[in-house]
């Protein structure tokens, strides 16, 4: 029997996000569209994080804010990654590894800058996203620690991942490789966006190596192109553990076929939803890796996603071992 290091081993892209407070007029100044979700350059990156005042930083990322919340469950993880030698690296990396997350970056010699989303939050609290993609998108065969996937029990990947050619070579490279070492395989859809543009690519990986799949309901849709419950129909035929998040709906957890309807726990006046799909996602593997029932697991990532609507950011503010009483 292999020796167990870590319970589960995130991949996902390694992003660093800057949260600040603006107006709409300096929002007009920038030329940003009030509410957008954009890709930008280098330049128009720095050109915001010249004009933008005491920025909140913290290191962000869909499948590092899963491995922090993991973490903070009392969960032993580690994370792969590409960020770049810079500044913004540094902290990301330290702040991983500050929230009980091994994080190593393997290549040292990025010369790109490190991804970063620049969050811009005006008074009515519209959020303005603007992503330079970076370092992130020279993730690659040689960016993988193979010791981290082979001492663990779980991989986690990012959907995100497959917008990079050179980083879906290494999602399957790290796929084959758990397989041969007796590592589940879990794969978060990310965003149905994403899934139109690699539908055909994540039903193969689906086929061919994952066990535990997350998605919220606009996502299984878009897979499958189908109903809510023929889509879920089609997972489970192919999909031994999963679990669809339907927002105030709650969630729909299932194992071996069988299905749970897992209710919401209600919040007035939520504050911001982005972090909720990441934290559910933390809960309910915690769950999983400790045995739980499926429905246990459901209840587990409600728990902490109603809690993370209630602040802004998706990483918690408290121990999550709070909501294991």
């Amino acid at each position: 029997m292999k020796e167990l290091k870590y319970q589960v081993c995130f991949i996902g892209n390694a992003i660093v996000d800057i949260i600040s407070k603006i107006t709409d007029e300096n929002l007009k100044e920038l030329k940003i569209p009030k509410g957008s979700m954009q890709l930008v350059d280098e330049k128009l990156s720095d050109k915001i994080l010249d004009y933008i005042k005491s920025p909140t930083i913290i290191s962000g990322g869909s499948a590092a804010n899963t491995a922090v919340g993991f973490s903070s469950f009392g969960g032993i993880c580690s994370f792969i990654g590409q960020i770049g030698k810079d500044d913004f690296g540094t902290l990301f990396s330290k702040d991983l590894n500050n929230s009980g997350v091994f994080f190593e970056n393997k290549i040292v010699h990025a010369s790109e800058k490190t991804s970063k989303s620049i969050v811009l939050v005006t008074p009515d609290a519209e959020r303005s996203m603007n992503t330079y993609l970076g370092a992130s998108v020279k993730f690659n065969l040689d960016c993988i620690n193979e010791d981290l996937i082979i001492h663990s029990k779980i991989i986690y990947i990012e959907g995100y991942m497959f917008d990079q050619s050179d980083a879906k070579k290494a999602i399957y490279y790290c796929c084959k490789l758990a397989k041969q070492n007796n590592c589940k395989v879990a794969l978060s859809l990310s965003d149905s966006f994403c899934v139109e543009r690699h539908r055909e690519e994540f039903s193969d990986l689906i086929n061919k190596f994952v066990d535990i799949l997350f998605a919220n309901e606009a996502e299984i849709q878009s897979l499958y192109q189908s109903s809510l419950q023929e889509s879920l129909k089609k997972i489970k035929e192919n999909i031994e553990v999963g679990a669809i998040t339907l927002g105030a709906k709650g969630s729909i957890v299932f194992q071996s076929q069988i299905e749970n309807l897992v209710p919401s726990i209600g919040v007035n006046n939520p504050v911001d939803t982005t972090g909720a799909g990441d934290i559910f996602a933390s809960g309910f593997l915690f769950g999983l890796i400790n045995n739980y029932s499926i429905k246990d697991c459901g209840k587990l990532g409600n728990k902490v996603a109603s809690d993370i609507i209630k602040s802004i950011g998706a990483r918690p503010k408290i121990s999550l071992k709070t909501f294991l009483s």
